[in-house]
């Protein structure tokens, strides 16, 4: 017998002609198809913002690009797409990112108060106000860190006559 580790044996997959086609014509997700449960995805988030968090931006980039490639209809993936993209400069993939997440949930408070401070960094204020408003609207006690920080630029704005 021989010291050589052995590799495991391979396990194969059948997979359905029908759930080929499912996925084909786009009645489901790749993460769907591969059997992958909204839970799981949601874990592979979590280490997505831990590697955002220590400044790993790449690793996020990568995690999250991977996330919105298997559920492309998930509003908070594009959202988290969006705001790795921003931590890189790059600005007008995180904008873009943004706004596919507002398209899927007109309601994704982040990806208002997200899609503002790029439009503020644009020189676009009516454009940022309105996502700032539309955000204050849905979090009207500013639960969120990103609400607070968005009701924080819009009194700026604010007493600066930008903004009503």
């Amino acid at each position: 017998m021989s010291n050589t580790p052995q590799k495991p044996a391979g396990t194969t997959r059948v997979i359905s002609e029908e759930l080929g086609e499912k996925l084909v014509v786009g009645e489901i997700t790749p993460a769907e198809f591969l059997g992958l449960s909204q839970e799981m995805l949601y874990q592979i988030a979590t280490r997505g913002h831990e590697m955002l968090k220590t400044g790993k931006f790449q690793d996020a980039l990568d995690i999250f690009k991977g996330l919105v490639a298997a559920s492309p209809y998930d509003s908070v993936f594009h959202c988290n797409l969006a705001s790795t993209y921003a931590h890189l400069e790059n600005y007008a993939e995180a904008k873009d990112e943004y706004t596919r997440a507002l398209e899927l949930n007109i309601g994704n408070v982040d990806a208002l108060v997200g899609r503002s401070e790029l439009l503020l960094r644009e020189g676009n204020v009516n454009g940022a106000v309105q996502d700032i408003q539309s955000a204050l609207k849905l979090d009207p006690e500013a639960k969120r860190e990103n609400t607070k920080r968005a009701r924080a630029t819009l009194t700026m704005l604010q007493k600066a006559g930008k903004a009503k």
